[in-house]
């Protein structure tokens, strides 16, 4: 049975990717999601064709203002039925062992064979383990497992964070988030993420997170040490 996806990528963000202007953390967070919404898929099939027709000189297609209006649904139509986004669905799955889990999950492509070659799990404070994959030099980007009944330090951020839940769930104070719900964090934002099943997501930062309360604030020297680390990972 297919999951009720609740939370979604802006249309402008989704813009953004079909039109290449993300860094590569971001476009694979945003890609993972589509494998996993037919709605995202859909629609950034339209924002594909829209783009497509602006980038068209009209004169060199179309003949007559008669035949653009007859013709032009027909373009619209046959780019939205093209395999380059569409491909990706989600009956294109891959079912994964992850080391950390108890049971096998159905990872989107873009992640399935990273986490298939096998991840370096690091346990952190409070039931939390952190897996990071290097994807470019503006990003930190990384699996999260949150055991159950665990919750992450108060904290802001920076710049923004990109969630993308993978199985599980989890909340904070701003709702509940379920498999294949799409979150985004930014410095209008205070909270603290907790998950009473437990939940594993994939996330992707273009800042250091920032913790605000309590002794869990000492450790943001280290996050922006693991930061500016994983960006420099990647040439």
């Amino acid at each position: 049975m297919k999951t009720e996806v609740k939370l979604h990528p802006s249309t402008e963000l989704l813009n953004q990717f079909v039109q290449g202007e993300l860094v590569t953390g971001k476009s694979v967070v945003i890609s993972a999601h589509m494998e996993l919404c037919e709605s995202c898929s859909a629609k950034a099939n339209e924002l594909q064709a829209l783009a497509v027709s602006s980038w068209v000189d009209p004169d060199s297609v179309l003949q007559s203002d008669q035949s653009s209006e007859a013709d032009y649904p027909t373009m619209v139509a046959g780019i939205v039925k093209s395999p380059q986004i569409k491909s990706q669905q989600i009956e294109a799955l891959v079912e994964v062992d992850i080391d950390i889990l108890n049971h096998s999950i159905k990872l989107p492509k873009v992640l399935a064979k990273a986490a298939s070659q096998g991840l370096e799990w690091k346990k952190v404070a409070g039931g939390i383990s952190e897996a990071q994959l290097f994807l470019d030099n503006e990003t930190l980007c990384e699996f999260i497992y949150m055991a159950p009944g665990c919750q992450v330090p108060v904290h802001t951020h920076q710049g923004s964070e990109s969630t993308l839940v993978l199985d599980g769930s989890f909340e904070d104070e701003l709702g509940k988030y379920k498999t294949s719900d799409f979150i985004i964090r930014d410095a209008q934002h205070n909270h603290q993420p907790r998950s009473n099943e437990g939940c594993l997501c994939f996330a992707v930062l273009d800042s250091p997170l920032k913790f605000t309360e309590g002794f869990a604030r000492l450790m943001n020297p280290v996050n922006r040490y693991k930061f500016k680390k994983a960006t420099s990972r990647v040439a």
